[in-house]
């Protein structure tokens, strides 16, 4: 944002040099070198310099301690939760008897990734202050010593030893000192962002003030006669026109903020380009995770201007590969990038955000003077691409939120609060349009006994696997979700029973080819569905459930289905009958 607005502030109005340049009357100079004004415009000019660059020094300093803050949060965070996972391993190793030596290791391999100069400087232990390395030192020595009892057979002395040495209490409070600096740390990052906020918005108060100051000033000036009024009028023009690029280009960004995806950020870009730059034309080109290139999307006004690329690599732009804007030029003289179509000038933009790599955004003209051109309106060109790059980092974050907040992280599958939530969606369209809707509950069987014999690596591994197998065979309309632990649901939308079942099975196939030599890996299967063996979404999980509470007391590895509703009148006609 404050990239944004220092362009905004510093980008003249496009098209606004030349006529600048020409417009003093050569009879009477004096109109626009009055002394008074003048030095007031000049040292006015200066003051805003100065405040514009002393605030940018301030902001990019306070987003360093920003950046550096939240990164020493984040180690500190991964060392503490190491450590808690050491301490709960230790823990678990005195109450079973069992040295959960793996997990305790891995636990402290993870610690000592970390750096230790995040670490406290004092932590008080055993009523003495001492170092942050050393408390942790020493309550990692208690540990060893504990699981190296354990590992021998002496349970006792192990749960002795726990306790003479004050083990849970010392690590208590390096826990508790870790987490006191994270909160400190956390306050520290927030009065930094709220510094960078309060900065922008005093620099955009003032840089307006100013604008109107100046205004104010030529009003004053072009009393003094016919030819200072051509120069007022003229200055009046020229900020106004600033004034309104500067309003649509907030309003533009003001836009951006509503835009629910790539398409509405691309309309919004387009109409605001086409307005501000008329005779020019531009593509906007976005980075593919996926394909690792910048992919064409969004254009205007081409006509019969040369195609542009579909898409770009990022080694073939010299745009991307120097960090800031490149013109290419359509003569072969010049330093041009490999993507580059011959006939056109072309200032190429880099767009990014917070380090990475965000798009492309290129302005382009076949105009004789196209150079020439591309200078003016450069400090625009800027500021739009500066606004998407904005817009784009906020959908793309947007995105994994809402991933986030929707999946599970170890399946990818959807969370048990969107499966209730979609189920309910389903049925009451089912029941409104008059069609079938299914559901399958999956557990995988023995998986406890799994996680013991092999280890919960191993278990993530089968469940993922399985989760793959059932994503891979459904239906784009088809939602499968991770209802708890083992268990998986799939939500089947104008899916009969009977297709439901034969879904089922070909799942319950293709889980059981996940099994390996010495790991046997299938599923149990309890399907239900709408209106065959359900009237409602209680009536449809208790049906899947007790049909998977089935499939397991006949042996495991099926598909059962829920036996059909029972229709009291229409069994009483029958028995009439």
């Amino acid at each position: 944002m404050s990239a944004l607005c220092c362009a905004l502030l510093a980008a003249p109005p496009a098209g606004t040099n030349m006529r600048m340049k020409a417009s003093p009357s050569p009879a009477n100079p004096s109109a626009v070198t009055r002394p008074g004004g003048t030095s007031t415009i000049i040292a006015l000019m200066l003051l805003m310099i100065g405040i514009m660059i002393a605030s940018f020094a301030y902001v990019s300093s306070q987003e360093a301690a920003l950046r550096s803050g939240r990164i020493e949060s984040r180690h500190i965070s991964i060392a503490r939760q190491a450590l808690m996972e050491a301490d709960a391993a230790v823990l678990n190793a005195m109450v079973d008897g069992i040295a959960h030596g793996e997990r305790y290791r891995a636990a402290i391999a993870r610690f000592d990734t970390q750096p230790v100069n995040h670490f406290p400087a004092r932590i008080t232990l055993d009523g003495r202050q001492t170092s942050g390395i050393a408390a942790v030192t020493a309550v990692r020595r208690s540990w060893a010593a504990i699981l190296t009892r354990i590992e021998a057979g002496d349970l006792a002395g192990a749960r002795t030893l726990h306790d003479t040495q004050h083990v849970q209490q010392r690590t208590t409070a390096v826990i508790t000192a870790m987490m006191q600096q994270i909160e400190q740390l956390d306050a520290r990052n927030d009065h930094a962002q709220g510094n960078i906020d309060f900065t922008i918005k005093a620099v955009i108060i003032l840089q307006l003030a100013s604008g109107l100051f100046c205004i104010a000033v030529f009003l004053f000036a072009a009393r003094r006669g016919a030819v200072e009024a051509e120069a007022r009028a003229l200055a009046v023009t020229n900020a106004t026109r600033s004034r309104e690029e500067v309003m649509r280009l907030f309003e533009m960004t003001d836009m951006l903020q509503s835009a629910q995806d790539q398409s509405d950020a691309n309309m919004v870009l387009r109409a605001t380009a086409m307005e501000l730059l008329p005779d020019l034309s531009g593509t906007l080109y976005v980075f593919s995770n996926s394909r690792d290139r910048l992919v064409l999307s969004a254009s205007w006004n081409l006509g019969d201007g040369p195609a542009p690329a579909d898409t770009i690599g990022l080694n073939q732009c010299w745009a991307l590969k120097r960090g800031k804007p490149h013109v290419n030029h359509p003569h072969g003289d010049k330093l041009r990038c490999e993507h580059h179509a011959e006939g056109a000038f072309v200032l190429e933009i880099p767009m990014a955000a917070r380090g990475e790599v965000l798009g492309l955004f290129c302005i382009q003209t076949t105009r004789a003077d196209g150079d020439l051109r591309l200078q003016e309106i450069a400090g625009l060109g800027t500021a739009l691409a500066d606004a998407m790059s904005l817009a784009l980092a906020n959908l793309s974050l947007g995105a994994k939120l809402r991933s986030q907040a929707l999946r599970d992280p170890l399946t990818g599958l959807y969370n048990r609060r969107y499966m209730e939530d979609a189920l309910q969606r389903a049925v009451q369209l089912a029941q409104r349009e008059k069609h079938d809707v299914s559901i399958v509950m999956i557990d995988l069987d023995h998986f406890k006994r799994l996680n013991d014999q092999h280890g919960h690596a191993k278990g993530d591994t089968v469940l993922r696997d399985a989760a793959s197998v059932i994503v891979h065979q459904l239906r784009e309309s088809d939602v499968a979700c991770r209802y708890g632990g083992e268990e998986l649901l799939v939500v089947m939308p104008n899916c009969s029973l009977e297709d439901a079942a034969h879904k089922a099975e070909r799942l319950r196939i293709g889980i059981a080819a996940l099994s390996q030599p010495g790991i046997d890996v299938s599923a149990s299967f309890g399907i239900a569905s709408i209106p065959a063996t359900s009237s409602s979404v209680h009536d449809l999980m208790q049906a899947a459930d007790a049909a998977l509470y089935a499939a397991k007391e006949q042996g495991r590895n099926r598909v059962v289905t829920a036996p059909p509703l029972i229709d009291p009148i229409r069994d009483q006609l029958l028995a009439a009958e």
